[in-house]
């Protein structure tokens, strides 16, 4: 099934279970006063960034319904930053191929449903998700809700479920503030809008394991020079010179690298002259969960705009994020401990606008924020 069938599929599956399913409407004082045994929250766009952005919205639902069992569905490259989260009691992965093994699909549908889920609840990120829709209408919970899906361009919520959420196709607030900001008109909402990753205990040790391995201890300076997009990407050149200045300075130095990540990373190592005084160390592939747990170690630590940006961010790693067409008002990890740089100037470029960025940020400028942070050493953490 190519494409275009399978998004086909998905609208007539969506229709077929809304109509077989269709909810009595809930008031918003009506939904604030169930007391469900158990929720099914569906979240299952694939970014890593969007992910920890949302976990304050997680935060919102458990503080409402402190007594109900949550159940998150998510993307598999999302299940490790949540994996341990205390908002959250199970996590299940949806794969976007299930609509093509319908064995494996009804084995995942077989497990949503074995929640016994009675509220689901749909979160979206800037759009609205059919496949999200559908999980949370086949899981046979007798509330549903989510964002509304007008703005979107379907009508499908009006008619499925049982109360709507003013929802934004843009991203018009910080991420964060987006992300709650459905479930607070509603009344379902949190004074502690921080984001939260949690590595597990055995990815702590994993991460311990490999520090000695590596002959690394905590206080080292951690790198990422990747981005999933590879206009976020500041020059390997700028990378290099900049990790230099750490190491002559004496300062362990430790590259962090995911798997879209190899060309940005053999492109720094070409560069930088490992001996220099500290030590420059390349960590294995590791997970998501087993990164974070690495960077609890780092005093500090120097990436791009991208998902491993924002885990830094929720541990609350004193970070220097380099960001290119994407606006650091909305994308910014909250923490106070991250600072932002951006470019004010973009040379033209014939890949498109949102080229032409990470360029014009200068190493010397990277470096002053860099070695200008007060790092975990400092501070005493």
């Amino acid at each position: 099934m190519g494409e275009s069938g399978t998004r086909s599929f998905k609208r007539w599956l969506t229709s077929l279970v809304a109509r077989c399913v269709r909810r009595r409407r809930l008031t918003p004082h009506e939904l604030l006063a169930l007391r469900p045994g158990a929720i099914l929250v569906v979240r299952q766009h694939n970014q890593m960034g969007d992910m920890v952005c949302a976990t304050p919205a997680l935060r919102a639902i458990r503080e409402t319904w402190p007594a109900a069992r949550i159940t998150l569905v998510t993307a598999p490259v999302n299940v490790e930053v949540v994996r341990h989260n205390p908002d959250l009691d199970h996590a299940l992965t949806f794969e976007q191929r299930m609509w093509r093994r319908p064995d494996r699909l009804l084995g995942f549908l077989g497990a949503v449903r074995g929640t016994g889920a009675e509220l689901a609840i749909v979160l979206c990120s800037v759009s609205f998700s059919v496949t999200s829709a559908a999980i949370a209408l086949a899981s046979g919970a007798r509330w549903v809700i989510g964002a509304e899906s007008g703005p979107f361009g379907h009508d499908l919520s009006r008619h499925a479920f049982s109360l709507e959420m003013p929802a934004a196709p843009g991203l018009n607030a910080h991420a964060v503030a987006h992300s709650l900001a459905p479930l607070q008109a509603v009344g379902v909402t949190t004074a502690d809008t921080s984001t939260v990753v949690v590595p597990a205990s055995e990815e702590r040790e994993t991460a311990a394991q490999v520090l000695g391995d590596l002959d690394l201890v905590p206080g080292f300076w951690a790198v990422h020079p990747g981005a999933g997009k590879v206009q976020n990407v500041w020059p390997a050149a700028n990378f290099a010179e900049v990790i230099g200045c750490a190491l002559a300075g004496g300062s362990d130095v430790l590259m962090l690298h995911g798997p879209a990540d190899a060309e940005a990373l053999a492109a720094v190592l070409d560069l930088v002259d490992p001996g220099q005084g500290g030590k420059l160390r390349v960590a294995p592939a590791v997970s998501v969960g087993t990164a974070a747990a690495l960077l609890e170690g780092a005093d500090r630590f120097l990436c791009n705009d991208t998902g491993i940006m924002h885990v830094a961010g929720a541990l609350g790693v004193p970070t220097v994020a380099l960001f290119g067409p994407t606006d650091p008002a909305l994308w910014k990890p909250p923490h106070a401990r991250v600072v932002a740089l951006r470019s004010a100037t973009q040379t033209p470029d014939p890949r498109g606008e949102e080229f032409g960025w990470m360029e014009n940020l200068e190493a010397g400028a990277v470096w002053r924020a860099w070695s200008g942070l007060a790092g975990r050493d400092r501070e005493g953490d």
